[in-house]
């Protein structure tokens, strides 16, 4: 049921439950309420409760416009189009952004039910988008808060998987056809990892809420840190998809390059990111290759270039793996989800 219903679904689901129960209590319409409900809640309280202050007066500009026009041009397409553009030129000028999607639908959707009595419309639509505000805020700070670390600890193991996978792909496209569009894996790989970015400010955002401990704050500075590590990563694979093939290789330099790549994937691939001697070996050989090709082959010289300044960034984020945990292994109250259970190599 999890990936089918989520947290924010059961939260949404029960802001508008609480919304229409309100609403039918008080005998207001729940239409603006239950709308505003839905689109008002956010991924984190932080947000909501930011996005809040400024989604009220939005609304209530919103509400103006629709009463005034109306008023003046009874109800027509030329009152939807007018009111629409109003709410969202001033939302706008007043740098009420996040509020002019509520403002707008607010807007418009009171039109079609306005009456003669304008300050009695004008309260009734108020009042039942501000209910909708208030307790999709309230339900979303205090109902099942979000839990961003076991959802960024499986982002950053699929983000390095899918890394692998696509360092794997570039190297065989240069030996099987060198006119393909490298680019696209790497733009692919950059904006997941500006997703997992996000993650990390979401989380941030909640504590500045809710209460955290030191070692929850720590694991998420150590998944900051492979984020980072990943960045750089990317920014040499990103390198390597701009050489170009001007020489043919030999099938031993092939064969050390296809090795070599093989073993960055097994070490991405490992939750705890282990380096094997038989990495080093490699490594040791592409270093030589690059001595011997640097006034040769421009391809080989470069992408041994690009191999061990990964090496170099590789190294550090297992050390970092390597450290955090150990700790982890010291501290009971360390997050169990962090870290999966896993044999280190010798």
């Amino acid at each position: 049921m999890k990936s089918w219903i989520g947290r924010r679904v059961i939260k949404t689901g029960l802001a508008v439950f609480i919304t229409a129960l309100i609403c039918h209590l008080i005998h207001l319409p729940p239409t603006f309420a239950v709308i505003t409900a839905i689109v008002t809640t956010e991924p984190t309280a932080a947000d909501s409760l930011k996005k809040g202050l400024i989604r009220l007066p939005a609304a209530a500009l919103g509400a103006t416009f629709a009463i005034a026009v109306d008023f003046i041009l009874g109800q027509n397409a030329l009152t939807y189009a007018l009111v629409a553009m109003l709410t969202i030129v001033v939302c706008s000028k007043l740098k009420l952004d996040t509020g002019t999607l509520v403002a707008t639908l607010t807007a418009v959707a009171m039109i079609p039910g306005t009456t003669e009595h304008a300050l009695f419309d004008f309260s009734i639509r108020i009042s039942g988008t501000s209910i909708g505000i208030v307790v999709s805020t309230l339900v979303n700070f205090i109902i099942l808060p979000p839990k961003f670390g076991p959802i960024l600890v499986n982002k950053v193991d699929v983000l390095y998987k899918q890394t692998a996978s696509k360092l794997s792909s570039i190297l065989e496209s240069y030996f099987l056809d060198d006119t393909v569009d490298r680019t696209h894996h790497y733009r692919q790989l950059h904006e997941e990892l500006t997703k997992a970015y996000q993650l990390t400010q979401f989380q941030h955002d909640e504590w500045q809420y809710r209460r955290s401990s030191e070692f929850e704050r720590r694991s998420f500075g150590y998944l900051q840190k492979k984020l980072d590590y990943l960045h750089l990563i990317l920014f040499h694979l990103g390198k390597i998809c701009h050489l170009r093939l001007n020489q043919t290789v030999s099938d031993e330099n092939k064969k050390l390059l296809q090795d070599t790549i093989h073993s960055f994937c097994n070490i991405y691939e490992d939750h705890y990111h282990q380096i094997t001697t038989n990495h080093f070996i490699h490594i040791e050989q592409v270093k030589q290759l690059y001595v011997q090709q640097q006034s040769q082959s421009y391809f080989l010289a470069q992408i041994c270039h690009e191999l061990i300044s990964l090496h170099e960034v590789t190294t550090e984020l297992a050390q970092i793996t390597t450290d955090e945990r150990r700790f982890s292994m010291q501290e009971t109250s360390y997050p169990t989800y962090i870290f999966k259970k896993q044999a280190i190599y010798d």
